[in-house]
């Protein structure tokens, strides 16, 4: 890439215990990753989003949110879906399947048919703060959305296979819908 190019842009959204430096640094060395830090995740935070991302993105951009904050990062893709050109979902916790208890956010869910971007969903398959159920809503409800789950790793899979979920966000980053695990490294799978 030449030096003059403009490079395009991540933002990405963490809501986890322990910010993933890994993902941020190895998505660095392609992309301008933007890392705006919310007040809290709840209904107004994608307004903090727009706000911290506007000035500094030279065109759409691929979107990461983490646990807690992908939440912000779906309502920020219904908002501005000339922004976002890729949403990536890791241990999303916006979907409750019905039955589940306390954090249901049906209205979110509602609407999650009107995501315009290729979106990659991912999750530990060990997760047990997630409802099996789940991913398929997921892939069910979003249009052109992916699943991926991630071999030996729990909720905070950023902590727990660092390489496997940079592997696999760069690679969907990169290729959109038609992205590959890539097997060269065997870091997605051992």
């Amino acid at each position: 890439m030449a030096s003059d190019q403009v490079r395009e842009s991540v933002v990405i959204l963490d809501g986890s215990e322990a910010r993933s430096s890994n993902l941020r640094d190895g998505l660095a060395q392609r992309w301008v990753v933007l890392e705006p830090r919310l007040d809290d995740f709840g209904p107004g935070a994608e307004d903090q989003v727009a706000a911290a991302v506007a000035p500094l993105a030279s065109g759409p951009y691929g979107l990461v949110g983490v646990s807690a904050a992908a939440t912000v990062a779906i309502r920020h893709a219904l908002r501005s879906p000339e922004s976002v050109a890729a949403l990536i979902l890791v241990s999303p916790m916006a979907v409750r399947p019905a039955g589940s208890p306390v954090g249901a956010t049906h209205d979110l869910e509602a609407q999650l048919d009107q995501i315009q971007c290729p979106t990659l969903a991912v999750f530990g398959q060990a997760d047990g703060t997630i409802d099996p159920a789940a991913p398929s809503i997921y892939r069910s409800r979003i249009p052109n959305c992916n699943v991926a789950f991630v071999y030996d790793a729990g909720h905070d899979i950023a902590a727990e296979r660092p390489q496997s979920l940079l592997n696999l966000v760069t690679d969907y980053l990169e290729r959109r819908e038609t992205f590959i695990v890539q097997s060269r490294s065997g870091a997605i799978n051992p």
